[in-house]
């Protein structure tokens, strides 16, 4: 028990060795492909992911997951307290335990919420990446009211829960302009929110 009646807590043990690494300490205009080129030397790269938020927004870490522990073990030596766009990075293994980033919150429904866009992606980008997915309704935009400017996410509308579910697993890993795009059902349909999904101070729009 800690003076003063506060609670004391336990130190969080050491990840177990893994061939996962967390890489800590990024500024927020490193992209998945950044770190891919930072940790390609050490060996054959299974998947990088970028943690974000729910606007598609960058948290400052992220995963490189390798082939083998021995490959993590490497990079780890290499990279921990090194300097990458004047930041020192926090290497350590993956904490195995945690959730998988692209496992959805919200149970299946017939809105697909699509987050880490881009800024810079047009219509014609949206369009291509939905050009082979079946029974899409709509696709909406996030626009920021104040700027005019695209949110970096959008929700699409398909004709039924099904569709919306094979739609989300041909999305699952899909890069657009060096980032992972970040998938989740949304939490109720366009007509029952009566918002179109977007957060207060937004809009939406259709293409």
């Amino acid at each position: 028990m800690q003076r003063g009646g506060g609670r004391s807590f336990e130190p969080r043990p050491a990840p177990a060795p893994s061939n996962g690494v967390y890489v800590g300490n990024l500024l927020f205009d490193v992209t998945a492909a950044d770190l891919e080129k930072q940790f390609e030397g050490f060996g054959a790269i299974q998947k990088v992911t970028l943690a974000t938020d729910a606007r598609g927004l960058s948290k400052g870490f992220g995963y490189v997951e390798f082939e083998s522990i021995e490959q993590a073990a490497k990079a780890i030596e290499a990279k921990h307290e090194s300097i990458l766009e004047g930041r020192r990075l926090i290497v350590n293994y993956m904490n195995t335990t945690r959730r998988d980033p692209t496992m959805t919150s919200n149970p299946p429904s017939k809105t697909l919420f699509i987050g880490n866009l881009a800024f810079e992606m047009s219509d014609a980008d949206l369009n291509k990446l939905f050009r082979d997915i079946r029974n899409v309704i709509d696709v909406r935009v996030a626009i920021d009211r104040r700027t005019g400017q695209p949110r970096g996410f959008a929700h699409a509308d398909f004709v039924d829960v099904e569709s919306a579910v094979k739609g989300k697993e041909a999305l699952v890993g899909k890069e657009v302009y060096g980032r992972q795009l970040r998938l989740d059902f949304s939490a109720g349909s366009r007509e029952s929110r009566g918002d179109g999904g977007a957060p207060r101070g937004d809009r939406e729009t259709s293409f």
